[in-house]
């Protein structure tokens, strides 16, 4: 894997979002779905290195925080002794393992996931008459997602900062826009349809839970 040349088209896919920009990308050599699978686990073993070095964090923080939380209650000593290793388990070396299997995870999960979010907007694109390769729009997307997606995890471990991830998520839908409207040389209002429609559908399913809780609690109540 050519870093220089990785790290030069993330920079161009994530600051120039424009036709011309995608249009240069596609034309690349390596614009092929293999390209954009090591890209996404590339971000996968950065999100697991962030993930254990998180738990690490948490773990250290909680191996301070558990005997004081223990001596604020006042329990007995002998109370103490047996509620004190269980907690030490869940919070320190337990979590800690969990934490990192699940990190460690992210190596497959974040191309698969990827691979399946691409595959929806591209099976969308068709239906709506696009007519782009699957292994170049799969390289086109991993040129941002990747880049941001390392941004998003890295900003993450920082408190506060992390809240900015939602503008993030936002300007990705911008870079879909550009990659689908150029990969399927569809037009302006059809390439929204393809990034829009998932949103809408996403929040519809999530209306409808809501609901659906609501009325259940409701019904709950009423017996």
């Amino acid at each position: 894997m050519n870093f220089a040349d990785m790290w030069q088209t993330w920079i161009k896919a994530t600051t120039s979002p424009n036709d011309a920009t995608f249009e240069e990308l596609r034309q690349k050599s390596d614009a092929n779905v293999t390209t954009a699978i090591i890209w996404m686990a590339f971000y996968g073993a950065v999100s697991a290195v962030a993930g254990v070095i998180s738990g690490l964090m948490f773990a250290g923080a909680m191996s301070t925080t558990v005997p004081a939380i223990l001596e604020q209650a006042n329990l007995p000593p002998a109370e103490a002794a047996q509620i004190e290793p269980i907690l030490n388990t869940l919070t320190g070396g337990g979590a800690m393992g969990a934490a990192g299997l699940a990190s460690l995870a992210n190596i497959i999960t974040v191309p698969l996931f990827f691979l399946i979010s691409v595959g929806i907007y591209f099976l969308i694109a068709r239906v709506l008459g696009g007519s782009g390769d699957f292994g170049r729009y799969a390289y086109l997307n991993a040129a941002f997602a990747a880049p941001l997606g390392i941004l998003t995890t890295l900003l993450g471990m920082v408190p506060f900062v992390g809240c900015i991830t939602p503008l993030i998520s936002l300007y990705s839908l911008v870079l879909v826009y550009f990659a689908t409207k150029t990969e399927h040389q569809m037009s302006s209002g059809r390439a929204i349809w393809v990034v829009l429609l998932p949103v809408l559908v996403a929040i519809g399913l999530m209306m409808c839970l809501i609901l659906g809780v609501f009325g259940l609690v409701a019904s709950l109540q009423n017996q």
